[in-house]
């Protein structure tokens, strides 16, 4: 009896585990998907903030996030370098300043081995969010909140870093 008890909590846990997964794999896509379109209307349930009815990081009126004008005055990023080149972070941090976004902090990412450059939705805001990942042409946008940092996004430097940062402001 309390093995059969044990199977079945073990099956309820890994169903529950894959279902979790599965949820967050279809935010992911979503959010890709979003990036990857460019400036068009992003769904309404991936910019608002979970149980956030009044508050959607969209127009109302467009559906679509708010320009540069409206949201980069308040979005709050750090610059982490994940590729290993000496004032790489730096050389980014000036570039988003330039276009008006709030670098609050640079730094090394925890290794170099990044291939890709990342933004991290740090607050909820996956608006502010996207108007980085966008301003970085990057396609690789996740969700990884931390209120204790006090950042709307953190972006993480790849190798593909040179063909990002000469293309970096340019529309």
């Amino acid at each position: 009896m309390a093995s059969a008890f044990r199977g079945l909590i073990t099956t309820a846990i890994l169903i529950g585990a894959g279902a979790f997964i599965g949820l967050f794999w279809e935010e992911w896509k979503v959010v890709r998907l979003a990036v990857l379109a460019g400036a068009g209307p992003v769904p309404a349930a991936t910019a608002a903030g979970a149980g956030d009815e009044g508050s959607a990081a969209t127009d109302s009126a467009t559906g679509e996030i708010p320009g540069r004008g409206d949201l980069t005055d308040r979005i709050k990023v750090e610059v982490l370098n994940g590729a290993g080149e000496r004032g790489l972070a730096r050389q980014f941090a000036d570039r988003l300043r330039v276009l008006g976004f709030d670098v609050v902090a640079t730094g090394n990412a925890e290794h170099f081995d990044h291939e890709v450059t990342h933004v991290l939705d740090r607050s909820g805001r996956l608006g502010a969010a996207l108007s980085v990942a966008r301003e970085l042409s990057t396609d690789s946008l996740a969700v990884a909140i931390d209120p204790e940092l006090y950042l709307d996004a953190s972006v993480v430097v790849g190798s593909d870093w040179a063909g990002l940062l000469v293309n970096l402001g340019k529309d």
